[in-house]
């Protein structure tokens, strides 16, 4: 999904029981929706969603966030099905990774090998280790995200 098409936590909300009751491992329905979009929660991990009438909510929650394959440590979900093989998140990541903000905005040449490479026609990931968010002083990059015009990259930590 699109960047500008996410739910946002008080959309999420909606659909939710809001009832507070901490059932799920968190102390509010609101907290709950924090952690659907961290991926932390899952839909079905609020046991009153389980009920016949919040069965249509729970329907459009689980599809909505799917099953996406998360890439370990990096809160980086890939949704092959979404994704196209465009290779906008790859050329957008290498000019990103080949450059490196130092103290007052100097920018240092880096050479590292390529975070992602399209093969099959999907987005794969080859150097996870290779990416800003993953360095010494991590940086927030969403780069990839951004670029993906169909929405199969979503960082979601």
């Amino acid at each position: 999904m699109p960047k500008k098409d996410k739910m946002q936590p008080l959309q999420l909300y909606r659909y939710l029981p809001r009832s507070n009751c901490k059932k799920c491992g968190v102390p509010s329905c609101l907290a709950f929706a924090f952690g659907l979009i961290s991926r932390e929660k899952k839909p079905e991990d609020c046991p009153d969603m389980l009920k016949d009438e919040y069965r249509p909510s729970l329907d459009l929650l689980k599809e909505y966030f799917g099953e996406g394959a998360q890439v370990e440590k990096t809160g980086l979900l890939i949704d092959k099905d979404k994704c196209t093989g465009c290779g906008d998140c790859v050329i957008a990541c290498q000019k990103c990774q080949g450059t490196i903000m130092f103290g007052t905005g100097t920018i240092l040449p880096r050479d590292v090998p390529d975070v992602y490479k399209i093969v099959d026609g999907i987005v794969d990931v080859k150097h996870w280790e290779s990416c800003k968010r993953c360095a010494d002083r991590p940086e927030m990059c969403r780069v990839c995200e951004e670029r993906c015009p169909t929405g199969a990259l979503e960082l979601v930590k």
